[in-house]
């Protein structure tokens, strides 16, 4: 009876490596970069992975930096749902994707280090209205209704309006019974769910979208 004996080397006398052998390393740490969020964007979905990973069954974990975290929603395929982002969720964030082999568990995590800006700048708009009266309890009563008008026009136009300022003073025409209530307000094109018609994730796309965004409302 005869036995057969498979040996297996290199030519250059290191052992080769059978398929079926354990990595080396099981973990591995990747720096994602960094990421700007615009604030007040109405939803933005950052991935675990900055490449796509085609690995079975994966699951993910996501950790913020801080002592006192935000709670965020991460989706099915891993990504961290970012809704209305602030300034204050700026920071750094990891991801790992944690996932098996050929039966041997595996881990990568993505650090990112995560922005919010803003578009600087607005408009200063005044607003001229003539009036009867002059007295600080009407006008008080016409800035609550103006108010009023101006909260469903930023829901209409995804913008902003802040009341900075009211003067009321006597008119150059009739200026014993006619006044004038000049309102000041900044106006800002970039007001909740601004973007909903934008991706996020695609730079040129939002790049797009501003434009689009600041000629609508002018």
């Amino acid at each position: 009876v005869g036995i057969l004996t498979l040996v297996l080397c290199s030519c250059s006398g290191q052992p080769t490596s059978l398929p079926w052998d354990l990595p080396a390393v099981s973990s591995w740490e990747h720096q994602g970069g960094l990421v700007f969020i615009h604030t007040e964007s109405s939803l933005y979905a950052l991935p675990c992975s900055p490449f796509e990973m085609e690995v079975a069954h994966p699951t993910y974990r996501w950790v913020q930096d801080k002592a006192a975290p935000t709670l965020f929603s991460v989706t099915k395929d891993g990504h961290l749902l970012f809704q209305h982002f602030q300034a204050g969720h700026s920071g750094k964030y990891s991801c790992t994707i944690s996932y098996k082999k050929r039966g041997i568990p595996l881990s990568q995590t993505f650090h990112y280090i995560v922005f919010g800006y803003h578009m600087p700048g607005g408009l200063d708009t005044v607003l001229l209205f003539h009036s009867k009266l002059c007295d600080n309890e009407w006008t008080k009563r016409f800035l609550w209704t103006l108010q009023d008008k101006l909260s469903q026009l930023e829901m209409e136009q995804h913008c902003k309006l802040l009341l900075t300022a009211t003067f009321c003073f006597p008119s150059l025409n009739k200026p014993s019974d006619e006044f004038i209530v000049q309102v000041q307000m900044e106006v800002s094109l970039f007001g909740p769910n601004w973007d909903e018609h934008c991706h996020s994730q695609d730079t040129e796309t939002v790049t797009d979208c501003y434009r689009r965004t600041v000629r609508h409302n002018l």
